[in-house]
């Protein structure tokens, strides 16, 4: 009788397995529909933000449900917006707005350049450094 043959071990997977669940898809579209985060997102399921990242990049159903969940808490954070009466409540959605959809809402200043420029007076002025009255 020949010796018995060993069975190759399995590979083992590093690291500690994933919490992922995908039931979180449908969770986070729920929470950040009601205008919190995805970082508050993470807190809330006891995991960093860069897991969350890790889970988006590893899971498209997830990445789909994060991207319809950041649509969902812009729309609420518009709502509360313009149902607020004024004071800190619109300030503080303004700012959330600004963070959250920066696309849409953000301060933008524009240039018109053109036209012409009149010269009146070109004049050279030294300044002595020693004067320190200026």
């Amino acid at each position: 009788m020949g010796r018995p043959t060993a069975k190759k071990a399995e590979p083992r997977p590093v690291g500690r397995p994933t919490k992922y669940d995908p039931r979180y898809c449908d969770e986070v579209i729920a929470f950040m529909a009601e205008g919190f985060s995805l970082t508050a997102f993470a807190g809330s399921i006891r995991v960093s933000r860069s897991t969350i990242q890790e889970w988006i990049e590893a899971h498209p159903d997830f990445s789909s449900a994060v991207k319809v969940g950041h649509a969902a808490r812009t729309a609420q954070l518009e709502t509360t917006l313009l149902r607020a009466p004024d004071g800190p409540t619109v300030t503080s959605r303004i700012f959330a707005l600004k963070n959250a959809a920066p696309e849409e809402w953000r301060e933008k200043q524009e240039i018109q350049h053109g036209g012409s420029v009149r010269v009146e007076r070109v004049e050279r002025v030294i300044v002595d450094p020693a004067d320190t009255d200026r």
